[in-house]
């Protein structure tokens, strides 16, 4: 009857468990070293090594299910009080958890569990196991945890076979309940047990069309608790009931049994109580969001079309209901974009959960001692602004146990507690999430970087003492640059921060940067919710129409042309007591000299567009201020490739199409074309 099942279809469904019990594993596992006694998370860990080897046994992959049994025994030990969670111990542990995320890794990519030797690190995991007087030993990995010694006790009542109605209750959280009900059976009948009829039918259990339980009428001679252990000992079933004997003759007349007819009700309650989630490929929320985006296209359009109506018809009954019509779809429209934007979002806990591991390995390897907290991981953003981030957090983090927390007894010389802090923080603000990562270390030494600055001759002496503290500290930005004279295997070679900065400024974020010597440095990541619609204000410049999103205007300004005066050949007007630039947008774009030059006459009247990245603060003049208007953002494409200055396109409500802005490589054009 097993036979049925196609296992194959369930590879999906078991990777991505597998992977969310690896994740979890991870931070309980390095969370449990600071809190040894913390029985919670020895239960926890217990867990998913526990289901790990049932689903990695029921699907076939034996090493996988060897490598945590072994570190399921590992942690049985430290439940029963015979093993502490050293670091040794937890090392060890993390090293079994890594060789799982190959296994695991192995297996997606190529459909089947590799041949990959995991006896060194069952023999280190088996060692914990021997040196402690009284600790269980492995049980032979060899005997597969086959379900018949789980059987060999028998209560010996039974001297015939006899009909029994075996009710399983599955795990609420449950994932797999087509495998589960299928490893049962298997179960059952490799112990020498009859499987006669399920209900639901198999089919349905196949498909996973039932709830969270399902019966199994068998043939045994063995007791109602041997059969128990057996069931039992499969990952996520919560219990197993026996219902009333079945007759022969009760079950030829009938598949589903009356007791289980009257327990139906209870299941169905049960099944209506459950969470109703579906799990969804990202590609096909990818192609809602494209669906989206061409409604918002059209939405704008009809918006043009009824304008160009109204100018031409005034007064007309047919403009009224197309206005109605047209605010009706825009709302419409509103709603079904904001509930996609939801369905994309995903909480930052999906990339700040690696970290903890990360920090707490490298702290380790360099002989610092760490102390590393994670708030706002709750804080959600699109899930392909994640993707972005991930690298330079890494490379921030990395700093910070490398560059910035101390030697234990320069923090204690210092009056510093010898555990140092990093802080990984996330919250939103406005229309932005922004994302702080600090630590209590040593800070950047203005002194240093002056110095530093004029060895890699970046600049002259006189351009160094010009430099206010801030342009000092940001430096550090610059590709090449390092303070580290050393090359470690965490820092040191001068790439890095120049990536960071260009990874966020690339999605419309900044990077904005603090540091007090002696008393730490922050670095705080500003990136917009989403990346796939945004306000933008169109403006033209040189008869082009162009987007420039809405996150990067500070104020739109009409400087009067007295209002402006030279400063070192760039014509500037003052904003906020803050020396503004004025840049020609139109020669910018085209990597022309951007300022104004003072033999060349100046219009009376300027349009700026007061722009800001970071620190960076400049004016664009354009020759006209179209409006605002949500815009959704396309890629120029392989044929076009990645033009500095522009970051996309988009199709306005006319149907033509405007080039997007790309704020942060403007600024950065400015300052490398004869500015």
């Amino acid at each position: 009857m097993p036979d049925q099942f196609d296992i194959n279809k369930y590879v999906g469904v078991f990777l991505e468990e597998a992977d969310e019990h690896i994740e979890r594993l991870e931070e309980n596992l390095v969370q449990l070293e600071k809190e040894p006694g913390n029985r919670e998370l020895v239960q926890a860990a217990f867990r998913s090594f526990h289901t790990i080897k049932g689903s990695s046994g029921s699907m076939g992959f034996a090493r996988m299910m060897e490598l945590a049994h072994i570190m399921e025994n590992v942690l049985e030990g430290v439940r029963g009080g015979r093993l502490e969670p050293a670091p040794l111990l937890i090392d060890a542990l993390l090293r079994g958890v890594d060789l799982l995320k190959i296994l695991r890794n192995d297996i997606s990519f190529l459909g089947q569990e590799p041949d990959v030797d995991i006896g060194t690190v069952v023999s280190l995991l088996k060692s914990f196991l021997s040196e402690k007087p009284g600790a269980n030993p492995s049980p032979p990995m060899d005997s597969k945890l086959r379900p018949e010694r789980l059987a060999e006790t028998t209560e010996g009542s039974f001297t015939r076979k006899k009909d029994l109605n075996l009710q399983v209750i599955l795990n609420a959280e449950c994932s797999m309940k087509g495998v589960r009900a299928y490893l049962v059976i298997n179960r059952l009948q490799e112990a020498g047990v009859t499987a006669v009829s399920t209900n639901p039918s198999l089919a349905d259990l196949e498909t996973e069309n039932f709830g969270q339980e399902f019966t199994v009428i068998i043939q045994t001679e063995k007791g109602e608790e041997n059969i128990r252990r057996i069931v039992e000992s499969i990952a996520e079933i919560d219990r197993v009931e026996f219902l009333q004997d079945i007759d022969q003759e009760a079950l030829q007349k009938s598949d589903v049994p009356q007791k289980v007819v009257e327990k139906r009700g209870e299941e169905e309650k049960l099944s209506r109580n459950l969470k109703k989630t579906v799990r969804v490929d990202v590609e096909r929320l990818d192609a809602l969001l494209n669906l989206v985006g061409e409604l918002v296209i059209d939405r704008a359009r009809l918006e043009d079309t009824i304008q160009k109506f109204s100018d031409a018809h005034s007064n007309n009954g047919l403009q009224e209901i197309l206005t109605e019509t047209t605010t009706h779809i825009g709302r419409v429209t509103n709603e079904l974009q904001m509930e996609i934007m939801k369905a994309r979002m995903l909480p930052l806990s999906e990339v700040f959960n690696r970290f903890p591991r990360m920090v707490r390995d490298l702290a380790r390897q360099s002989g610092k001692d760490v102390d590393f907290i994670v708030e706002g991981e709750e804080t959600e953003l699109d899930r392909s602004l994640l993707e972005e981030i991930t690298d330079p957090l890494i490379h921030l983090l990395r700093n910070a146990v490398d560059h910035g927390i101390e030697e234990r007894e320069e923090r204690l010389s210092r009056g510093k507690p010898e555990r140092g802090t990093i802080l990984l923080k996330a919250y939103q603000e406005e229309n932005s999430v922004v994302i702080l990562i600090r630590d209590d270390g040593k800070g950047m030494s203005l002194e240093r970087l002056r110095s530093r600055m004029l060895q890699l001759s970046l600049f002259t002496g006189d351009e160094v003492a010009q430099m206010t503290d801030q342009e000092v500290l940001e430096i550090i930005f610059t590709p090449g640059f390092s303070t580290s004279t050393v090359v470690t295997d965490v820092s040191g070679r001068g790439v890095g921060m120049d990536i960071v900065k260009k990874n966020i400024e690339r999605v419309n974020g900044q990077v904005l940067l603090e540091s007090d010597e002696g008393k730490g440095t922050s670095f705080y990541l500003r990136l917009p919710l989403t990346l796939a619609i945004v306000r933008a204000l169109l403006i033209k410049a040189d008869h082009s129409i162009y987007a420039l999103p809405l996150n990067a205007v500070v104020e739109i300004e009409k400087v009067e042309r007295k209002q402006a005066c030279w400063v070192n050949k760039v014509l500037v007007s003052v904003f906020r007591d803050q020396t503004l630039p004025l840049l020609r947008l139109d020669d910018l774009l085209r990597s022309r000299k951007a300022e104004f030059v003072e033999s060349a006459p100046v219009p009376e009247t300027l349009y700026v567009i007061v722009v800001k990245i970071a620190r960076n603060m400049a004016g664009l003049v354009v020759d006209e201020i179209i409006g605002e208007q949500e815009i959704v953002i396309k890629s120029l494409g392989s044929f076009v490739g990645d033009i500095r200055g522009l970051g996309g396109a988009t199709i306005l409500g006319d149907g033509r199409i405007s080039l997007i802005l790309d704020v942060a490589s403007l600024l950065w054009k400015f300052s490398h074309v004869g500015g």
